[in-house]
């Protein structure tokens, strides 16, 4: 999905891909190592697989509901949410690099009002794309 609103954050974390990925599929612990989520959960029993829905409750935000979109065990995950006419999608990669890890987080922003809402929310989606990663990384280098 190409988009001319884009904010993109990465980090080399020094631990193997299969336990980051192992850490970024436990959605449901997210808010114990990234202060940009308060409370996140799956809804209606679902779990981390393609059409699994989350809740992602953030400060300043209003609550987002969020469906997985693609899965690539060991390698990436992709997620959407809709809110006001605009689709945000988001990117979570990871991949080797000298046995270490490279992750990286890519948000889009699509649709009518993109612009708009890009303009509204990309400093504080840019912080909370900072604390996401930099908390990852934390967490992976236990």
């Amino acid at each position: 999905m190409k988009s001319n609103y884009q904010i993109t954050e990465s980090a080399i974390i020094n631990a193997e891909t299969s336990k980051v990925f192992g850490i970024l599929e436990d959605v449901g612990n997210w808010h114990l190592w990234t202060k940009s989520i308060t409370k996140i959960s799956f809804i209606d029993h679902c779990k981390f697989e393609t059409n699994g829905k989350v809740c992602i409750v953030q400060p300043k935000l209003i609550p987002a509901i969020w469906t997985i979109t693609e899965i690539n065990k060991n390698r990436s995950f992709t997620w959407r949410t809709k809110t006001l006419g605009v689709t945000i999608t988001a990117k979570h990669l990871i991949k080797n690099v000298n046995k270490k890890t490279l992750a990286e987080l890519h948000m889009s922003y699509e649709g009518f009002l993109s612009g708009l809402i890009y303009k509204l929310s990309s400093k504080l989606t840019k912080k909370y794309l900072n604390m996401e990663i930099l908390g990852l990384k934390k967490e992976c280098e236990k």
